[in-house]
């Protein structure tokens, strides 16, 4: 039986984007150029990518905000799973937001089928799932066939799947994108792009190791 928060979402999809129509899988570019470039253009489609904001303040909101800038200029639609509540709408443009689907789930496990459903739907660019403040136990305890379940739900779409964590630990993810260094007191005397041109952004590929997931 579905979770009547998960009924609500699916009727509020297909109201709002009534056909889905599938097209290749590409790359949806963040517009925080050091990321696009490492990446080839952009978050690929059909796969998951991490973005490790490892301590406070490092850049993992102006990403986002950037992010939601990009993808409206671009017409394309975006889905935030919004785990822990930490979506602040006021941080970005009211223009950057008509494009999105705002979800937020009771608890971790309403947040990854809330996430699979949204990147099965088929009508979304991207879809963002944000772990950030979720307690690292509960994220650890995470039941690895969630995850296999949201890669293979990537997979058989071209949406690209962008995973928000303060430490490592999707697994099997392709890419991983870490920003280490916080962004200091003259953020706020600092436009957002020179913000985001001194984004310290490191870009790993590969797997992640099973004693990193396991500690």
């Amino acid at each position: 039986m579905s979770h009547p928060t998960i009924t609500a979402l699916r009727s509020l999809v297909d109201a709002r984007f009534p056909t889905s129509v599938r097209k290749p899988a590409g790359v949806v570019a963040t517009g925080v150029g050091s990321i696009d470039r490492a990446l080839g253009g952009g978050l690929a489609g059909g796969r998951l990518t991490e973005l490790v904001s490892a301590c406070a303040s490092s850049g993992g909101q102006l990403v986002l905000a950037k992010l939601l800038q990009s993808t409206r200029a671009e017409q394309q639609r975006v889905a935030l799973v919004d785990a822990a509540d930490g979506f602040v709408p006021e941080s970005v443009p009211c223009d950057a937001l008509t494009h999105l689907v705002w979800a937020r789930p009771k608890t971790l496990t309403e947040a990854f089928a809330t996430a699979d459903l949204l990147v099965r739907d088929g009508n979304y660019s991207l879809v963002v799932l944000d772990l950030r403040g979720i307690e690292p136990r509960v994220l650890h305890a995470t039941p690895s066939s969630q995850w296999h379940r949201l890669h293979r739900a990537a997979e058989s779409r071209p949406a690209a799947v962008l995973v928000q964590t303060t430490k490592a630990l999707v697994p099997a993810v392709p890419w991983r994108l870490h920003l280490g260094t916080p962004l200091g007191l003259a953020v706020r005397r600092t436009t957002q792009d020179q913000l985001l041109a001194a984004l310290d952004v490191q870009v790993t590929r590969g797997h992640l190791p099973q004693e990193e997931l396991a500690g």
